[in-house]
């Protein structure tokens, strides 16, 4: 069943729709995929993240009208500073690689042209298995096919690209964003590899804070008060122990997906 739109985000959805309608033709589907379409939407932390369809060629005067819209909707919307949109070509829906230049909605800013994208299988497989639809056919509908083989692979280049090149600059995790970022994700990434299932970072620190050995819960618990209470005092005296911690955890989570991948392979 899909997850229900959170009614504090319903009246900027409505404003969003309304500022497409003279464009609406150049749009296949435009769907909500991440924290809300997995039901863990938090109110102070979360994006929303929205993939728009786009279909036919766009005129310069169109790319402008689509510009102007964003600007009136970031005036009239304080929460539309928190929208990523990606205005993705209908027939790169799915891919992981090279995407076409595309519009993008990102950190209040519109850009009209980018190849950049952040698109991988983890967010086809939430669009499809779960999305939430605002326009156009249902996600169970969309060309577009994605295996959990992908998403599994998607996490072995997380553990050995992304984490393995972040933990060759220990002084990232000196700060609070950095610890909370690669514990909560880690959680996530072994969620994926050990259980089969794509949650958001909230539910996968509590999942996994009496799950692993007792020496992390501690960091955990850190990542927790970083995430929802910053206001209060760090649970570590030292944050020069807190780096170490963090850089162990990351050892340890790739250590132990890189086992869960292999089992997963066999």
């Amino acid at each position: 069943m899909e997850t229900p739109l959170p009614v504090s985000l319903q009246s900027l959805m409505v404003t969003y729709l309304k500022g497409l309608e003279p464009l609406c033709s150049h749009f296949y589907g435009i769907y909500i995929y991440g924290s809300i379409a997995l039901d863990a939407f938090e109110e102070q932390e979360s994006d929303i993240d929205i993939i728009a369809l786009m279909q036919g060629k766009w005129t310069s005067d169109e790319l402008r009208q689509l510009a102007a819209a964003h600007a009136q909707l970031l005036r009239e919307q304080p929460q539309s500073h928190r929208l990523d949109v990606q205005y993705l070509p209908l027939r790169d829906v799915g891919k992981m690689g090279e995407i076409a230049p595309h519009p993008l909605l990102r950190d209040g800013k519109f850009v009209p042209t980018t190849t950049h994208g952040d698109l991988n299988a983890v967010t086809w497989w939430i669009t499809k298995q779960q999305g939430i639809r605002l326009y156009g056919p249902e996600p169970s509908a969309l060309p577009l096919e994605v295996a959990w083989k992908d998403v599994l692979a998607t996490m072995r280049y997380n553990l050995d690209g992304y984490w393995a090149s972040k933990a060759k600059r220990p002084y990232l995790f000196w700060f609070d964003d950095w610890v909370m970022t690669a514990v909560a994700t880690l959680c996530r990434i072994l969620t994926a590899i050990e259980e089969g299932e794509i949650i958001a970072k909230s539910p996968a620190l509590l999942r996994w804070r009496d799950r692993f050995p007792p020496r992390w819960q501690l960091l955990l618990d850190e990542a927790w008060r970083i995430r929802h209470h910053l206001d209060q005092t760090s649970l570590y005296r030292s944050r020069l122990k807190r780096t170490s911690e963090t850089l162990a955890f990351i050892k340890y989570v790739r250590k132990r997906g890189h086992e869960g991948l292999a089992v997963s392979s066999m």
